[in-house]
């Protein structure tokens, strides 16, 4: 019995030394991830709240001079800072739109195993994947008033006259609004699959053994099923077009008279034609806080109503 307890003993300082290495392993095993997103997140982050502190006139001063919040004052008073404000809301609110009302019938198209829904799935992420340098300058050409195929589409419809929608103030950017929502259609699509691939047939075959018609299933069995997963997807994607910026600028830089005008835009304008980065970052800090404000009070939203 002695010699037993004896060995426990001696054993034990091996074991606690084990039991400690365990505790520690997980650590080490994220500490590279918590380091990275440390780097990359959480760093810039800092850096653009200590910057929107600043007062940074590139023509008066080259370097940031503290300036507490005079640049949160200065865009509360900015009328043309609010009209892309709105502006944004609209684009964001828009493309998020238009994602769901592609996304939802191609997805619906495409959930079946067939080899044609197989390829198709794989084809529709090419919008997705494509550079939007690309993206925009391909549209360009597509809506160019000379030889644009789509130009000459919309000019048959009545919608579009001699000169580019692009130059028209009111239908740019609805234009580009159904563009942006265009190429992010393809993710929402894979998430619709996915989702709907999910659902037990078990629901199907009551609901066809009930008599319910096939718009009755969908509404009843497929949307309930599927309305979490569009909830989160057209968050996330809301969330990158809330922070756009190349679509726009490259194919409208903007304009006409400022009808496509959005925060990316008015941002880039701060820094680079004003040279007021200080000021950029102040409506970067704003941008940030009135998103995940949003985003917190769509998730409270949607959990209440679960």
């Amino acid at each position: 019995m002695t010699m037993v307890s004896s060995s426990l003993l001696a054993a034990q300082p091996g074991r606690r030394k084990t039991m400690t290495a365990d505790r520690i392993l997980p650590y080490v095993l994220i500490a590279p991830a918590v380091i990275v997103a440390t780097i990359i997140a959480v760093i810039p982050l800092i850096y653009d709240v200590w910057l929107s502190l600043q007062d940074w006139y590139l023509l008066r001063q080259p370097t940031p001079v503290w300036g507490g919040l005079k640049n949160f004052r200065t865009l509360i008073y900015d009328v043309s800072l609010w009209s892309a404000f709105w502006r944004t809301w609209v684009w964001t609110l828009g493309t998020v739109a238009v994602e769901i009302v592609l996304a939802l019938p191609i997805a619906l198209l495409l959930n079946r195993d067939t080899l044609v829904a197989r390829v198709a799935s794989a084809l529709i992420l090419l919008p997705w994947v494509m550079p939007f340098i690309v993206l925009g300058y391909g549209w360009q050409f597509l809506l160019d008033s000379q030889v644009g195929t789509v130009h000459f589409m919309l000019r048959a419809l009545g919608i579009a006259g001699d000169s580019s929608v692009l130059n028209d103030p009111t239908l740019a950017f609805t234009v580009i609004i159904f563009i942006s929502g265009w190429k992010g259609t393809p993710f929402l699509v894979l998430a619709l699959i996915a989702a709907m691939k999910a659902i037990p047939d078990e629901l199907y075959e009551a609901a066809e053994v009930d008599g319910a018609s096939a718009v009755t299933r969908f509404m009843h069995v497929t949307l309930p099923a599927i309305q979490n997963t569009m909830l989160i997807i057209a968050l996330v994607l809301g969330i990158l077009a809330f922070y756009s910026f190349d679509l726009a600028w490259i194919m409208t830089k903007g304009g006409p008279q400022s009808a496509t005008t959005i925060l990316g835009i008015k941002m880039y304008n701060a820094i680079f034609n004003d040279l007021r980065p200080a000021y950029a970052a102040a409506i970067s800090v704003v941008m940030l806080v009135v998103l995940a404000i949003a985003s917190a009070l769509s998730l409270r939203l949607r959990r209440a109503e679960a």
